[in-house]
């Protein structure tokens, strides 16, 4: 397969491989990769790109409790009709591929996570604020209730630390052994934020 670019857009590539001490190929990857990913469906599902000053305004004007409806209405909505638009089936593993990607490609935050036994913990780092980590938590709180689990969190100015207790029984039983926090391609599974 042979790709033509424009020669601005390769001069820009080349440049971006230089200062960060990439291959081209890797940058022209990853751009690619974020096209089929996430450009392609996040304009239709209607997501947008508004800088983080919008957004901290935004949240400072809100009351700790209107965050945390927004979150509550983000987590049993918003991001799983995302999840069933790009994955077209709602479960634990889906709902933390969505997280990533908002968190990577959207650069609303970092996400880390670990594996350990029966809980697996969630790290969402933002700072952005306690209102942004009410918002965050609300949503993680809303988003796993209905697959069985039970999340607890706690929240700081930065940062949100959930984590996932999975269900032994009833709804989502059939989750019971295996955890829910997902193994994919790219997953970083607690060695680092991923971005």
């Amino acid at each position: 397969m042979t790709l033509r670019l424009d020669e601005d857009v390769e001069a820009c590539i080349v440049e971006m491989a230089e200062r960060e001490q990439f291959s081209f190929n890797l940058l022209a990857n990853r751009a690619l990769r974020k096209l089929v990913e996430w450009e392609d469906k996040a304009g239709k599902f209607g997501f947008i790109q508004v800088p983080t000053s919008l957004v901290e305004k935004v949240f400072s004007i809100l009351s700790d409790e209107e965050a945390r409806e927004l979150g509550r209405e983000a987590g049993a909505n918003t991001i799983p009709e995302m999840i069933l638009f790009w994955f077209k089936k709602f479960n634990p593993e889906n709902a933390l591929k969505a997280m990533e990607m908002i968190g990577s490609y959207g650069n609303a935050f970092r996400l880390q996570y670990t594996l350990d036994g029966e809980t697996d913990t969630v790290v969402l780092k933002h700072d952005r604020g306690p209102r942004v980590s009410a918002f965050y938590g609300e949503m993680f709180q809303s988003l796993f209730k209905p697959m069985g689990a039970r999340v607890e969190t706690r929240e700081t100015d930065g940062q949100v630390v959930a984590t996932i207790i999975r269900p032994l029984t009833g709804l989502a039983s059939e989750h019971k052994d295996a955890p829910l926090i997902p193994s994919f391609a790219g997953a970083k599974n607690g060695r680092g934020y991923k971005r």
